[in-house]
């Protein structure tokens, strides 16, 4: 009897150990830094291991909001520079939807919404602080919402975009093939350059159909190399109209010369949900990965779907285990993003919930697939205060992950006529730590060509805000939830644990002494 005790006080002891691991690691996320005031960020890293991030900053000055790009970099020790504005696009409260990319020649390229058009810039990555030091402003297209830009590993860029083919779109009734159902809705175009920016290839229509709008479109560049675009079709949230029909991809072996046609996940066809909010990734055996949501609140699971044949075929749709999406009605504009690591793991990022029935604000998660499986979501961000929204992630040198965000300042259970008037919008980042030896750094390349001649092209002095310095905002994220249960119990294992294995000690000294 004695020795059966004894073997089950050390099977605990041994268990214990092991479960307080496992807690640790479902906490490997850096605590949430607050970058500043803003939205929809943009973020990339360079060849150097720096971050660069991009967001619709602004100034009210009482009389009217002045539309800036602000921007910060963290270098490869964790250093954050200042945050500073680097580009104005106007005044009136636009939307400045942007997209940053790095080429190895030491310079960050930014295409950015000005107003209601979509303009391309570049600086030296030496002095992006400084604002006289980027280009003049090239216009991408006259007219638009949505963008995203890619270098791939040839330096060439491009850009997708929703908007027109001639920078206006014609009245309802003047031949404008969408003047009816979608009347003014935007459709996607992709350009290419293979100068730095210099001179861009004339729009391709990727997607022009009538009485369809074109929303949320990725640009990027898997590990073969192939290119891919993704987008959602049917709605149009700029201009209100639209249904939504569908998610759809295209791809080119080429960089971009020549496009596949449209590539359709059609979520089995039904007639009362469509999906949406698309994203995609290439994994290392070449297969790609989709994840995306249905439009209607009556199937709130989030699906993935997997092709071996670049879209030929796909996997049926398979719900994420544990996860739903947010409510529809939460935000119309929110996205998830795909990365691939260098072990292959597939990160989904992701805002939602793990109980369905949950009236508490979303949480942004992180839920991994590797080996054929999902690993339940980790948990990155959540506040009763605060709806996180908009996850955009990068691969680190070290198989680290860099993941930033932004939030809308809302309430939980707080009806919407007693929430601000004024909502908070705030830009934050968080780090997973590298588990592999870090990639050698690149000294930048030399360009072959000078930048054009860099001119000040605002009319208000540039701002540079002090960084701020926070303590984080673990005490906001600590709230009793099912995602911190367990890591509540575990946290007092330790203790646990020290108790038990004195126990074991004692027991088996009088043991002997039997």
């Amino acid at each position: 009897m004695k020795t059966r005790l004894l073997i089950i006080l050390i099977m605990v002891a041994l268990l214990l150990p092991v479960l307080q691991v496992q807690s640790q690691d479902s906490q490997r996320w850096s605590p949430p830094e607050l970058l500043g005031d803003g939205w929809w960020q943009a973020i990339d890293m360079d060849v150097k291991g720096h971050v660069h991030i991009g967001w619709y900053g602004s100034i009210n000055n009482g009389l009217y909001v002045h539309d800036l790009l602000s921007y910060t970099e963290r270098d490869s020790e964790g250093n954050w520079s200042p945050i500073t504005d680097v580009v104005y696009t106007g005044d009136g409260g636009y939307t400045v939807r942007n997209a940053l990319a790095s080429t190895s020649d030491g310079i960050l390229h930014a295409v950015f919404r000005q107003q209601i058009g979509h303009l391309f810039a570049s600086a030296p990555l030496e002095g992006v602080l400084n604002a006289g030091n980027w280009t003049r402003p090239i216009e991408i297209s006259g007219n638009g919402y949505y963008v995203d830009m890619t270098a791939d590993r040839y330096d060439n860029l491009h850009i997708v975009f929703s908007g027109g083919v001639a920078g206006t779109v014609p009245p309802p009734g003047s031949g404008n093939p969408e003047a009816s159902a979608c009347a003014y809705c935007q459709d996607l175009f992709y350009r290419r350059s293979t100068d730095g920016g210099r001179s861009w290839s004339d729009p391709y229509p990727v997607s022009i159909l009538p009485n369809s709008g074109s929303d949320r479109m990725d640009v990027f560049e898997g590990g073969s190399g192939r290119m891919y675009i993704t987008w959602d079709e049917g709605y149009d949230w700029n201009v209100g109209k639209g249904q939504p029909l569908d998610v759809r991809m295209i791809y080119s072996d080429d960089s971009g010369e020549t496009w596949s046609e449209p590539i359709i996940l059609d979520g089995g066809g039904f007639v009362d949900r469509r999906p949406i909010q698309i994203a995609m990734a290439e994994m290392r055996d070449g297969a790609l990965m989709a994840i995306w949501r249905y439009s209607s609140d009556a199937d709130s699971h989030i699906y993935y779907q997997i092709s071996n044949d670049v879209g030929a075929t796909w996997t049926d749709p398979q719900p994420i285990p544990g996860l739903f999406a947010r409510k529809s009605n939460d935000t119309p504009l929110d996205d998830y993003d795909l990365l691939v690591d260098r072990l292959g793991t597939v990160h989904a990022f992701v805002v939602g919930q793990q109980n369905i029935l949950s009236k508490a604000n979303a949480t942004l998660y992180d839920v991994t697939y590797k080996q054929g499986q999902w690993t339940p979501p980790e948990r990155v961000f959540y506040s009763p205060d605060m709806r996180p929204e908009w996850p955009k992630a990068v691969l680190g040198l070290s198989n680290d992950i860099h993941l930033s965000w932004f939030i809308r300042g809302i309430r939980e259970n707080v009806p919407e006529e007693q929430q601000s008037s004024t909502k908070t919008l705030r830009v934050y980042y968080s780090h997973l730590q590298g588990n592999l030896d870090p990639e050698p750094t690149l000294e930048f390349r030399p360009t072959l060509t000078p930048l054009p001649t860099s001119t000040v092209v605002m009319n208000i002095e540039p701002t540079v805000t002090p960084f701020p310095t926070l303590d984080g905002i673990d005490a906001g994220l600590t709230t009793p939830t099912r995602d911190t249960y367990g890591a509540n119990v575990v946290l007092g294992s330790v203790f646990v644990t020290g108790v038990l294995c004195f126990g074991i000690a004692v027991i088996a000294r009088f043991w002997r002494r039997m």
